[in-house]
């Protein structure tokens, strides 16, 4: 009553009338009820251990991470054996870590109750102490309205001036209830979400089934061994250039893999190793203390052995606490040891692959070097004995074609062998291709291997005169695919370029129409003249007269020709008769007539002819016992 009257007094302002400093009063007094009841206990509440929870999530949540990481690597980083066993590690220590999660959620939890005992009230208390002060007040109303129906006069005033307080008191009342039932019902809402230790220890375990056996472990690392064993074995003997500085490729990503996993995993161990340092400090804390009240028992009286009987037993129990902290930690870390043990084992092992693979691959590339080094030695020193020994530029042409190509050729193979490992796949790949290509390109592949023909010993050459499908001309190139010709056009030896050049494809030395060339070497061609002379003419003075002035002529270029035969015949193995005229006589209804056959140089053939035709025409116009016959003057047939 004290109270209430020292806040009725308190809050009411002077000179107002006695029922506003009561209505004051009574706010005054459900105000002060309102603290005492709803934000007193919240008050008195110590604040959590919010580091050490925190510290232990984010453990939790490391572990988690460390495990996936570890399920995670690939099976070209680490053999069948050394997964599983990363696997069954890994799983073994996240079990193990929330066990000590909960043993050590148990541990802070008990010490809060220890330094924070439970308040009197709570939020749930002041709620219902609040709902039953609303009953109260509306049970009075309703007392004082049936007293208004009875009372008159003065008390029926005073009656209806105790209903006004109570209705203000009543919404009072109810305003407090509410808003105690707003801190409750934002209470339970963060307590349901998840704010509470327990709560994020459940919803992190829920995360991971494996943790709680809920799914089967082994399954990822069966089918990693089962992928693994289906894959090829990569023989570092065997393989090619490009077959291993694909695997130098392959190790590098697996150990830089393996390396970020280690890298992981001591980074947990230092995790644990200071999660265990606090406990380890507080278990020989109790020790000692267990130690320093055993040994003080002796010197005291019946009440101080039960006060140091009660202190052993709750020591005992914090120690127990403690232990079933400290025992799946400190397991845990040998766990996560055993993992980094692993690790780094199968980190020495690419490490040795990949230097076995270095040094295979550095000699595969230095046996590459050394053949091609060899080949190009070859070559040179048969490009240099071609121009030594081969005066021929034909020939020594022919030669450097076949060098060139077989150089090529065997260079080719040698970078394709030294850079592929599987030969029967390649084989089988080439076969397919080159039946591809044959088909493909017939022709040209004909017109390649007719080239072959073309350059060879009774071949074509720059400047041969050829008869190539009808069409005359001289040779002025010859391709690995065609063959050009400058176009000649005219009757008999008169023959004069047109201007065009007509390409004809290798090939056409395949075709049923003929080509006509000369022999090598041979650069000539035989012209035929005749003439007829009078019937009455004498036959040996014709034959003499007409065969002196062939011979007249024929002595100017006879030695170019007897030149070109004796090349054919040392460099030739066909037998010809030595190129001179051949004349012939014969009697015919018309007179005697005189033909002569003989070999004329084809760049002056021409020429020749002419100085034939008129030798003959001379020599019997000048003999007076020789006539022509009517028409019967020299021709060139």
């Amino acid at each position: 009553m004290a109270a209430r009257k020292l806040t009725r007094k308190s809050c009411a302002p002077s000179g107002y009338p006695d029922s506003v400093k009561f209505y004051c009063g009574r706010i005054c007094e459900h105000l002060f009820l309102f603290v005492l009841f709803a934000l007193a206990p919240l008050a008195r509440a110590a604040p959590p251990d919010s580091f050490r929870s925190h510290d232990l999530v984010a453990h939790l949540e490391q572990v988690i991470a460390w495990y996936h990481d570890l399920n995670s690597i690939e099976p070209s980083a680490a053999d069948v054996l050394m997964r599983d066993n990363l696997h069954q590690t890994s799983l073994k220590a996240l079990q193990l870590a929330f066990q000590f999660a909960w043993a050590e959620d148990a541990l802070i939890e008990a010490e809060e109750n220890r330094r924070n005992p439970a308040p009197s009230g709570n939020l749930q208390q002041s709620s219902a102490k609040a709902a039953a002060r609303v009953d109260a007040v509306q049970s009075k109303i309703a007392q004082i309205e049936a007293q208004l129906q009875k009372a008159t006069g003065g008390k029926r005033e005073l009656l209806a001036a105790q209903r006004d307080e109570l209705n203000a008191e009543l919404g009072l009342a109810k305003e407090i209830q509410a808003a105690v039932q707003n801190l409750v019902t934002f209470t339970g809402a963060i307590g349901s979400g998840g704010g509470t230790l327990a709560a994020q220890i459940s919803e992190l375990e829920q995360s991971v089934p494996e943790a709680t056996g809920k799914s089967s472990g082994p399954a990822a690392p069966a089918n990693g061994q089962k992928a693994t064993a289906s894959a090829p074995q990569f023989s570092t003997d065997s393989a090619g250039v490009l077959g291993l500085v694909t695997e130098l490729f392959s190790i590098h990503s697996s150990r830089t893999q393996l390396e970020d996993r280690r890298n992981s995993t001591e980074a947990l161990a230092v995790s644990i190793a200071q999660l265990e340092v606090p406990l380890a400090n507080e278990a020989r804390s109790a020790i000692q203390q267990s130690n320093q009240i055993v040994g003080q028992a002796g010197s005291q009286d019946a009440a101080q052995l039960r006060a140091a009987q009660q202190q052993l037993s709750a020591l005992a129990g914090r120690f127990k606490q403690l232990s079933t902290a400290i025992v799946p930690l400190h397991e845990e870390g040998i766990a996560v040891g055993a993992g980094r043990s692993y690790l780094e084992e199968s980190v020495g092992v690419l490490g040795r692959e990949s230097a076995r693979a270095g040094r295979y691959l550095l000699v595969r590339l230095a046996t590459l070097a050394i053949v091609i080094a060899v080949v190009l030695l070859i070559s040179e020193l048969w490009r240099r004995a071609t121009f030594r020994y081969v005066s021929d530029t034909r020939r020594r042409r022919q030669f450097l074609v076949v060098r060139r190509v077989l150089v090529a050729a065997t260079i080719a193979l040698a970078v394709i062998f030294g850079l592929v490992s599987e030969f029967g796949s390649l084989a089988t790949y080439a076969g397919f291709v080159t039946a591809g290509v044959a088909v493909a390109l017939q022709s040209p592949i004909l017109s390649i291997v007719a080239y072959f023909f073309l350059i060879g010993r009774y071949g074509l050459r720059v400047g041969d005169r050829v008869t190539i499908s009808g069409v005359t001309g001289e040779v002025i190139e010859i391709g690995f695919v065609r063959i050009y010709l400058m176009e000649l056009a005219g009757t008999g030896p008169d023959l004069r370029s047109t201007g065009r050049v007509v390409v004809f494809s290798n090939s056409v030395i395949f075709q049923p129409s003929a080509l006509y060339k000369q022999l090598p070497g041979i650069d000539y061609v035989w012209h035929t003249v005749a003439l007829t002379l009078a019937p009455d003419a004498d036959f040996q003075l014709a034959e003499r007269t007409c065969n002196a002035a062939v011979e007249s002529v024929y002595h100017k270029y006879s030695e170019r020709i007897e030149r070109q035969y004796t090349q054919v015949e040392r460099s030739g193995d066909v037998h010809l008769d030595p190129p001179k005229p051949e004349s012939r006589l014969r009697f015919t209804d018309a007179g005697l007539q005189y033909s002569v056959r003989y070999p004329a140089d084809i760049q002056h053939a021409i020429e020749m002819d002419n100085e034939v035709l008129r030798a003959l025409h001379d020599a019997v116009t000048r003999e007076p016992k020789l006539n022509f016959a009517p028409s019967g003057t020299p021709k060139l047939q």
